[in-house]
């Protein structure tokens, strides 16, 4: 959904004040996946995601800025120009205690649309009527995860330098795929990774240098039901899932 209504809150979340239009340098309507991160100076940013001009299912993610609370924003700045398409789970900026911006994305290629030809629906009947209840459970894709980082407030952005994050079920067998990341900064420069898949399980990944490299995907303790998660450092310094 594209968006240009917006609310802002004096009180932590608590209250919401009225709906207010907002306005972009190009004209362009906010599009969705959002993601707001704090800047320098009291400035915001957001992430939202869009489909690449040369590509039918391609998307990629743009970058903009706003110095007035969110009435106004920059023109939309591609952040993974180059590279392969991107999607983010919503509300996924980290900003971590060394002021880098990190957005954790992920890829999907493949034929097709999200849906693949020919496969049931999963669903139920309510009054009668068919209802679908389907996700990703027919996706014809192959996903994997990696980051955006960016230490100049977003005017450029980098690309994590160790490739993309996907599950090898066995050394030179099968691979698997992880799709939603969420990170959270567990100390500084030390970060984790919470990952969707289908394997009945969130996967987790580490990171001990703010970023820039990843350790292997692996099961975490916790069951997944091909759900995304989120992971929040809490302000006593506990993990929240």
């Amino acid at each position: 959904s594209n968006a240009r209504i917006f609310r802002s809150s004096d009180d932590r979340g608590l209250t919401w004040g009225e709906e207010f239009d907002v306005e972009t340098a190009d004209g362009a309507a906010l599009e969705g996946n959002a993601s707001l991160v704090k800047l320098s100076g009291g400035a915001i940013g957001i992430a939202t995601m869009r489909k690449r001009p040369s590509s039918t299912y391609d998307t990629e993610m743009v970058f903009r800025r706003s110095d007035d609370g969110g009435i106004t924003w920059s023109a939309a700045r591609p952040m993974n120009e180059g590279l392969l398409p991107s999607h983010a789970y919503q509300d996924a900026f980290l900003r971590t205690s060394s002021g880098r911006i990190i957005l954790p994305v992920y890829f999907a290629i493949g034929q097709g649309s999200w849906h693949h030809e020919e496969a049931p629906f999963v669903g139920g009947y309510i009054n009668g009527k068919f209802v679908s209840s389907d996700a990703h459970f027919y996706d014809p894709h192959f996903c994997a995860c990696y980051v955006l980082y960016s230490d100049d407030d977003g005017e450029t952005w980098t690309k994590n330098r160790d490739g993309e994050l996907f599950i090898n079920l066995e050394p030179g067998g099968f691979q698997d795929w992880t799709a939603e990341p969420s990170v959270a900064e567990v100390s500084p420069g030390k970060l984790l990774m919470m990952m969707r898949t289908r394997l009945g399980r969130l996967y987790q990944s580490w990171s001990e240098d703010n970023g820039e490299s990843w350790s292997r995907p692996e099961p975490s303790q916790l069951a997944g039901t091909q759900a995304p998660a989120q992971v929040r450092t809490l302000p006593s310094g506990n993990l929240l899932v």
